[in-house]
């Protein structure tokens, strides 16, 4: 498997049965059935990106307050999500470049309605994003992607829409899976040589979970989306 910062190369994606199977035996998906949706951003500081331990990400987005006063069962479902957590921002800190100072920016997300569902590329060098529960990110192929994102890249907005339209009907983007980590590479990644990303970012949206059949677990989403910190700022 190549490395995000290869040039040709805009996205790896990490299959991950045994945490997803880790996940699964603990009593997660029962705790988050019926919260309503939230939004928890944390920001882990660059210099402890690379230690960050289970403690640090349960503290960093109140997961104690999802298992309340229970000690067992959602106790260690919170264990469980937050020592993965942990694990996918040490991975990011090692893999994705930052200045000095910038830390990650990290948003775990459960979701009830439908995300950014048209195929997009990020204006970001790098992204990662894995779903825990529900529908998961879906991603074009690699000639799909490189012809929408090349035609973006130009400004041609009319002819990139049309596009992505055919996209949706010939060349349909397929889920990751859940528990899969997927590392996007955005229109701003800088090579050692001083060229970008630009023309070359993965094209991606999120699954349109209002849409979804009949089953309640399907129309719902537990997300973790990382960001380098104040990405883009002088």
């Amino acid at each position: 498997m190549g490395k995000i910062s290869d040039k040709n190369v805009n996205v790896v994606v990490v299959e991950r049965p045994e945490a997803r199977e880790a996940l699964v035996r603990t009593c997660l998906r029962d705790m988050l059935r019926e919260r309503e949706a939230f939004d928890r951003v944390a920001t882990f500081e660059d210099g402890a990106c690379a230690r960050v331990e289970w403690e640090d990400a349960r503290d960093a987005f109140a997961l104690r307050e999802l298992a309340g006063e229970d000690a067992g069962d959602e106790a260690e479902a919170v264990r469980a999500l937050s020592e993965d957590i942990a694990r996918v921002v040490r991975a990011f800190a090692s893999v994705v470049p930052r200045r000095e100072g910038e830390g990650i920016k990290a948003t775990l997300s459960l979701l009830r309605t439908t995300l950014c569902s048209r195929l997009h590329v990020d204006v970001t060098s790098a992204r990662l994003m894995v779903t825990y529960c529900g529908a998961s990110t879906e991603i074009c192929d690699e000639t799909t992607s490189a012809v929408i994102a090349a035609a973006n890249a130009g400004g041609g907005n009319v002819f990139s829409d049309a596009l992505k339209g055919a996209a949706e009907r010939l060349a349909p983007p397929r889920e990751c899976g859940e528990g899969a980590v997927a590392l996007l590479k955005g229109e701003r990644w800088r090579y050692d040589d001083g060229t970008t990303s630009k023309g070359r970012a993965i094209v991606h949206r999120s699954p349109a979970i209002d849409e979804r059949a009949n089953d309640p677990d399907d129309r719902w989403r537990l997300t973790l989306k990382l960001d380098v910190e104040r990405f883009g700022e002088e």
